[in-house]
């Protein structure tokens, strides 16, 4: 994974570059884990976009923090947190689409041909939209790309901003509530509070940061790093919760592509990196609340690989 690092971009600071890793696998396990409905205007799909976005965004990060250009970074990393907050709230709302209900499919049974009126029937009813809630239509507004236009408006405005993804998961679902209340929310308080600092220049102090001196780069670069990570804890954390198959290692797939066995085990594996950095850096009580809540099976703990 270095060398592709080096290839695409040179770091300059070694904890971006290891916030770059983390997003550099989502991005792999992203695509290899899509999520696909369908709309009026036909079927979509949300894949590693997002992530892969970001990555590039980090390494923009990484470029102003070695120019001294702090307003800008920091500027960075709220795109980067609506960013993140966004795709959790598009990921939230396309698993939670409302085609045909559970116990509608019990009617049909277990054979080809019923399996495909089941599918036909189930897809109809998406496109017709009969069925789908606000928050659907919003969501499909923005993967259709037509957001932006007029007559979209209300959508935007009920929907698509970083405060309503927040509330919005936060109301529909209990485990990211918890989580969220519990261990999340006084880091978001403090990093929102800074981020709208920069991004809205909120005194002339913001400014100054785009020529800091040099004896004060050290200092300026930890405090980058730490608002950097806080925003990543809070999009693991929270994805974790919603959907922790977006954390898999490459182990199981890798061994099937090459015809081999796979080990034991190996499809409830977190990528190693994002082990690392969720063990090294997260409380305790919220890595065991994860572990225990998670739903799939993954294995988030690092007690599981030191066996």
């Amino acid at each position: 994974m270095n060398n592709i690092a080096e290839m695409n971009y040179k770091f300059h600071n070694h904890d971006i570059e290891n916030i770059w890793h983390i997003f550099f696998c989502l991005s792999d396990t992203t695509f290899s884990s899509i999520e696909l409905s369908y709309g009026k205007s036909g079927a979509y799909v949300l894949s590693c976009e997002t992530m892969m976005s970001i990555c590039k965004t980090l390494e923009t990060i990484d470029f102003c923090c070695d120019r001294n250009a702090y307003l800008d970074a920091y500027t960075l990393i709220r795109k980067i947190r609506d960013d993140l907050m966004q795709y959790l709230f598009v990921l939230n709302v396309i698993q939670n689409k409302h085609g045909l209900t559970d116990e509608e499919c019990k009617g049909f049974r277990l054979e080809p041909e019923t399996m495909m009126k089941l599918i036909g029937l189930d897809i109809s009813i998406l496109i017709s939209g009969e069925r789908k809630t606000e928050a659907e239509y919003a969501m499909e507004k923005w993967i259709y790309n037509i957001l932006g236009n007029s007559e979209n408006a209300k959508y935007r405005r009920e929907f698509f901003d970083t405060s309503k993804y927040r509330t919005y998961l936060v109301s529909n679902n209990e485990k990211v509530k918890y989580v969220f209340e519990n261990f999340l929310v006084d880091k978001w308080k403090r990093e929102d509070r800074k981020l709208n600092n920069y991004v809205h220049t909120n005194g002339i102090k913001y400014l100054m940061d785009n020529y800091v001196y040099q004896y004060e780069k050290q200092k300026k670069d930890k405090e980058l790093v730490e608002t950097l990570q806080n925003i990543t804890d809070i999009f693991l954390s929270l994805l974790a919760i919603i959907d922790s198959i977006k954390f898999h290692s490459s182990d199981y797939l890798d061994a099937l592509e090459m015809d081999m066995e796979p080990l034991e085990g190996s499809q409830y594996w977190v990528c190693p990196v994002i082990v690392e950095y969720m063990n090294d850096r997260f409380d305790k009580g919220l890595l065991r609340y994860i572990q225990e809540n998670e739903g799939h099976g993954m294995q988030f703990l690092a007690e599981y690989y030191n066996r």
